[in-house]
């Protein structure tokens, strides 16, 4: 089963209408969105303002794979360092 990908317009719309005073549960039913992605909408929705919603996802895995990856690196030089 392949994840389903939500269009910029959507996203917006949807937290408009939370914003309009609709509770969450309905939104997240007529939406078909689970409660907690239409909360991380939100949340990217304020932290990002019109940013938000601009990449298709990729970013983010790249971003903690990229941190990941200095962490490892920090790891072994310590462990270098210990020895």
């Amino acid at each position: 089963m392949s994840r389903r990908k939500f269009s910029k317009d959507f996203k917006e719309a949807a937290i408009r209408r939370l914003e309009l005073g609709a509770s969450i549960a309905e939104v997240s039913r007529a939406c078909e969105v689970n409660l907690n992605v239409l909360h991380r909408w939100k949340r990217e929705l304020r932290d990002l303002g019109p940013e938000a919603f601009t990449s298709n996802g990729k970013k983010r895995a790249t971003e903690e794979g990229r941190l990941a990856e200095l962490e490892r690196k920090v790891g072994r030089q310590a462990m270098e360092i210990d020895f």
